[in-house]
């Protein structure tokens, strides 16, 4: 097999990171559809898996669960973060969102029958995916996968099945979403076939699709305004602690997909441990809760100190972090457990604008001298 080859197979995507590459900008504008039609798919993928829900939350009823782990790749992994803590909150038990190549090739040794296994991937064929949950079932877990595909190995192999009603022909934004929406789902069906009060969060689910919708309309001019502004940008760094980690790693992959261009989500907390932003870099600061406020206002402030330029992601309402950034873009008051999935969306709505002001000057992916 020659290199060339080779690269084509390890690559699997047809698309390049030149200019106007007609391939990738096919899936740019796919990409906007599906942003766009979030709540959608959200409401849709809710209401299509009410009885899957009902037979896992059945045979986990009285299973004693130690630890969930959830396995993915990509924004599939990423997914996890953003619920984590309300799967933990609502259970009562560890919740891990794991890495799938790293969990199959790594994290079997210490699963057993008191673990439950989830796995996420959008075409119910991803390789590692599908190796970690057969290592886990093999060693007494309840596995469960969720996939866009029916008939695909994610969806016929394992004891549970959930299917997201969500298209992926651009880059992942709905397939996420709604991913996140019915791991919540299956949170509180659990919660609930174990005696526990999940009103709650089903109140937020209801509530979801429409939030959704309404951040979309309401965001697609400002983001498109900001990537006017930034088109010529060629690194972006993005933050939020907790759940909203999530959010920044769904920006920051977007940005590397649709612009091309360099970008990088990190932990809140992690920003002031390293000479992390240098002047004029661009900051994405999620900071949707109170737990995080204050560190979120102090990065602020720093961003303005080092020069950097600061768009901040905020409650509606919220004063002290808006003053201290250079831009300020207040999301509508919901519920905690929702919040990741809300906050990305604005996110998402830049790395597509970023993509169509990048091309209409004619700029692909930067590329750095040594």
């Amino acid at each position: 097999m020659d290199k060339e080859q080779r690269i084509r197979e390890i690559r699997r995507e047809s698309s390049s990171d030149a200019p106007g590459d007609p391939e990738r900008f096919r899936r740019v504008v796919l990409t906007e559809k599906e942003m766009m039609s979030q709540g959608a798919a959200i409401r849709a993928t809710l209401a299509a898996n009410v009885a899957p829900l009902v037979q896992i939350a059945s045979d986990l009823a009285t299973r004693d669960i130690r630890r969930i782990v959830m396995v993915g790749c990509g924004d599939s992994w990423i997914s996890g973060i953003g619920v984590r803590h309300a799967m933990e909150h609502h259970l009562g038990c560890v919740a891990e969102p794991c890495e799938a190549f790293d969990f199959a090739t790594y994290g079997l040794d210490v699963i057993d029958a008191d673990t439950v296994v989830i796995g996420l991937s959008s075409s119910g064929k991803t390789e590692p995916v599908i190796d970690g949950l057969k290592g886990a079932a093999e060693r007494g877990a309840y596995t469960i996968g969720l996939s866009n595909t029916l008939g695909s190995p994610l969806m016929e192999e394992f004891p549970g099945a959930l299917h997201i009603q969500a298209t992926r022909g651009g880059w992942p934004t709905q397939s996420s979403t709604a991913a996140m929406a019915l791991k919540l789902a299956l949170v509180a069906s659990i919660a609930e076939a174990r005696g526990k009060d999940a009103a709650g969060l089903r109140s937020a689910l209801d509530a979801l699709p429409d939030q959704a919708d309404q951040v979309s309309n309401a965001f697609y001019t400002p983001a498109q305004e900001a990537a006017k502004l930034f088109a010529r940008a060629e690194l972006v760094l993005l933050t939020g602690a907790g759940p909203y980690h999530a959010s920044a790693e769904f920006g920051s992959a977007k940005l590397r997909e649709l612009a091309p261009i360099h970008a990088y989500a990190f932990p809140l907390e992690e920003y002031h441990h390293y000479r992390t932003q240098k002047a004029g870099d661009i900051l994405f600061l999620v900071a949707a809760d109170r737990a995080s406020h204050a560190r979120a206002l102090e990065t602020a402030i720093m961003s303005q100190a080092c020069d950097g330029i600061c768009v901040a992601l905020v409650p509606e309402g919220e004063i002290e972090i808006a003053e201290a950034a250079d831009t300020a873009w207040h999301l509508p008051d919901v519920a905690e457990e929702v919040k990741a999935i809300i906050y990305s969306i604005p996110l998402h709505l830049y790395g597509y604008h970023l993509a169509v002001e990048r091309d209409a000057i004619g700029l692909g992916a930067p590329r750095l001298g040594v």
